[in-house]
């Protein structure tokens, strides 16, 4: 059971030791948190009506 857990660990330890894998995960969690804002984005703007324009009266 211990083999198992330290062989986890020197895996663990690899992978945060490759630059290509913490640039990768970078990527990947920019496009998550891009795609979300957008469609934040999306409900915030379609779900509020446009505001109306109050013309003011002339004089």
């Amino acid at each position: 059971m211990e083999s198992l857990a330290e062989e986890r660990a020197s895996w663990n330890e690899e992978y945060w030791q490759n630059a290509w894998d913490q640039g990768s995960l970078v990527v990947i969690s920019l496009f998550i948190s891009m795609v979300l804002f957008l469609i934040l984005f999306a409900v915030m703007f379609g779900v509020l009506p446009p505001l109306e324009k109050v013309k003011c009266e002339e004089q």
